[in-house]
């Protein structure tokens, strides 16, 4: 018996390993990349996967590469890329949460994050001062949400995914969702039944975000990828590349200009 669980185990494991996905270490010039579910920004059924797969893999392409997204939950693509089972993360926000880990490529979009209330609060701005003694739900593995870090004038609530905070907003557990906009909008499409309350943008933005493809600091060709990527990048650019996404994908974004 323990010979035959000692076996399955091994089993098991192999089994596992298998399924990880691997960088062509051999071939410079082949990357696999990761992203995320994250509406029109991404998706399997969406033209090129999305707006920002389909942005990163032209760019790759237009350097030279053999280019290929897949798209996992966010916690995974993370952790993978940061032992470079992955050679890129498609695209994350700059700052703390990842620099210990990865070197950012070229700033590729702008978002926000802003307090989102239902159209009949009585809440007039979006400073953090503004929701003192109210009640704030943000996704749990968002990232980007550390102002929130200790913060004891706000109660907090955490959820794995949107919908549940557009439920709880809808029924008057929270006063506030804290949230990309462009995000929120995207999901509330998908709802069955549909969302219909009708939302308010607060301003200002809480925090303005950088988001550029992420590589890990150890990758062997980490130098060249982020020089070819940033050259390509300001070749297509320049040629309209985002009024081509834009077009493609029905999607206003705040990009460098």
């Amino acid at each position: 018996m323990y010979k035959k669980c000692k076996w399955g185990a091994v089993l098991l494991g192999a089994l596992m390993m298998a399924v990880v996905p691997t960088a062509d270490a051999g071939d410079p010039k082949s990357l696999v990349i990761c992203g995320t579910p994250w509406g029109k920004y991404g998706g399997n059924d969406l033209p090129g996967k999305g707006f920002v797969p389909d942005l990163v893999m032209r760019v790759f392409r237009h350097a030279g590469y053999k280019i290929r997204t897949e798209l996992v939950p966010w916690p995974r693509c993370v952790e993978l890329a940061k032992r470079m089972k992955y050679d890129l993360i498609s695209s994350a926000w700059r700052g703390p949460n990842f620099a210990p880990h990865f070197d950012p490529l070229n700033v590729i979009l702008h978002d926000t994050v802003n307090f989102v209330a239902l159209e009949n609060t009585p809440i007039i701005a979006g400073r953090m001062a503004d929701f003192y003694g109210k009640r704030v739900g943000y996704v749990r593995d968002a990232g980007g949400m550390s102002v929130f870090d200790n913060q004891n004038n706000i109660q907090i609530f955490k959820a794995a995914e949107l919908k549940r905070l557009l439920a709880m907003l809808g029924g008057g557990r929270i006063d506030a969702i804290a949230s990309d906009p462009v995000n929120l909008d995207e999901t509330i499409k998908t709802l069955t039944p549909p969302f219909t309350h009708k939302l308010k943008v607060l301003q200002p933005p809480i925090q303005i975000n950088y988001n550029s493809p992420q590589i890990a600091k150890a990758h062997p060709h980490k130098a060249q990828i982020i020089a070819d990527f940033d050259k390509a990048y300001q070749e297509l650019k320049a040629k309209g590349l985002y009024e081509t996404l834009i077009r493609i994908h029905d999607l206003k974004v705040l990009y460098p200009k």
